[in-house]
């Protein structure tokens, strides 16, 4: 039976739970439904919207959790593989706050932790923080006018959410290791700049002393991180873009060290999924250097007719981000940013087998499009040093675990194609 707790609060409607159950598959199936909120008809026999709805169907029928899991297993999702009897479920916050939080836990040499949240690739959009604040009100209400137009031109989900502000609603559930990891995890937020990350730290780190009675003596914290203002970016990226500067696409690996290193700019949206990935070294912009650029991502799934007003929202939304952060409302220029603004990030992966691995992952069809096409510029550009064949996993072992991978075109090419190639062979 999963049991919650209700930690604390965050200034802006955010709820933290502490769940809690007596069988290790429980915690595994909440974080499968907080990401798609979607539950098998095979295995759900009534329809569930929310995660207090699916808690309480697990908890009236305790043999429905299993099979859920299971099923996604056999995709080999290994993250939902750890199979904790315990996790932190954090609802009704900022696209701004899980952002942030993913930054610590996917980091190298980072927090030690696993989760998922609400992903506007596959769920609809939910609303927004409850800020009340008049200006970044009108701002959101022209984005999701035009979030309805887009969808309402058949526009997918995945496209249509660039138009969405960081103060998007979403919600995550994390696994952190109690003690010490969850203990820098909560220094990490409290030592944000923003209301909303403070207030989960601190309900995480007192929580953390009164029942675990864990408190640090020192203030541990990941050093991966964006500062506020551009003054505090770390000194290695300008080293890097010097570095860069002349190589060709801005990418360079190193046969002898094994060393891939490489300039990236794409959307926020792109790097909120990119950045959950361990493998990776990141060296973040600031939060003023963002709101400064003046470039964003338009999908290529975006009509025609309705790109210039996606393009106008955009420069609108510039213009008020821009006139809050020069007047000190920090937050609410934050809060104003849109998931299609362009990050100027550099980047770098360490091994041949790590680089292997990232982009068999990275470059699949089932990949964000801008991460895809990140990675499979990446295989072009280095594969006369590299040792090996880089692609995705259909490309470079020729099999597939992703659902639905017969209509998937890589698919078809490197997997069923080579069947026939090797029965044709067989028969001569």
């Amino acid at each position: 039976m999963i049991e919650e707790v209700l930690l604390g609060k965050t200034p802006f409607g955010g709820e933290i739970y502490y769940l809690q159950s007596d069988r290790p598959y429980d915690i595994p199936a909440v974080r499968i439904f907080v990401s798609v909120q979607k539950a098998m008809k095979d295995v759900f026999k009534e329809p569930i919207e929310t995660v207090e709805e699916f808690i309480a169907y697990v908890n009236r029928h305790p043999e429905a959790s299993k099979p859920y899991v299971r099923k996604v297993l056999q995709y080999h999702h290994g993250d939902i593989g750890e199979m904790e009897r315990y996790g932190f479920y954090i609802k009704a916050v900022s696209r701004l706050f899980t952002f942030l939080s993913w930054i610590p836990i996917g980091a190298n040499r980072g927090i030690k932790g696993v989760g998922t949240e609400l992903s506007l690739r596959y769920v609809e959009h939910k609303g927004f923080v409850d800020h009340r604040n008049g200006t970044l009100k009108r701002v959101e209400e022209e984005s999701l006018a035009l979030y309805r137009t887009l969808r309402n031109a058949k526009t997918a989900k995945e496209d249509a959410r660039y138009v969405l502000p960081l103060s998007t609603v979403t919600e995550e559930i994390i696994h952190i290791q109690i003690g010490r990891d969850l203990a820098k995890w909560a220094n990490y937020l409290k030592n944000e700049p923003f209301e909303e990350a403070r207030a989960v730290g601190e309900a995480l780190s007192r929580w953390n002393e009164e029942e675990n009675g864990f408190s640090m003596p020192t203030a541990e914290m990941p050093a991966s991180k964006m500062p506020l203002l551009s003054e505090d970016e770390d000194a290695q990226r300008s080293l890097l873009k010097e570095f860069l500067a002349g190589k060709p696409r801005r990418i360079h690996y190193d046969p002898y060290t094994q060393a891939l290193v490489w300039n990236s700019r794409r959307s926020i949206a792109s790097f909120h999924q990119d950045v959950r990935n361990r493998q990776v070294y990141f060296w973040w912009p600031s939060w003023e250097s963002v709101i400064e650029e003046k470039e964003f991502y338009t999908p290529p799934g975006i009509p025609a007719h309705l790109r210039e007003a996606v393009q106008e929202h955009y420069r609108r939304l510039l213009e008020v981000s821009s006139g809050l952060f020069c007047r000190g409302e920090t937050q609410r220029a934050v809060y104003a940013t849109p998931l299609g603004k362009i990050m100027d990030l550099y980047c770098a992966i360490y091994g041949n087998r790590n680089i292997y691995e990232t982009v068999m992952l990275r470059a699949c069809m089932r990949a964000q499009l801008e991460i895809r096409r990140q990675y499979r510029l990446i295989a072009e550009s280095i594969k006369g040093d590299f040792p090996g064949k880089l692609g995705a996993r259909c490309e470079t072992e020729r099999r597939c675990f992703e659902p639905q991978k017969e209509l998937c075109p890589l698919y078809n090419r490197y997997v069923i194609g080579a069947q026939s190639l090797k029965g044709s062979e067989l028969k001569i």
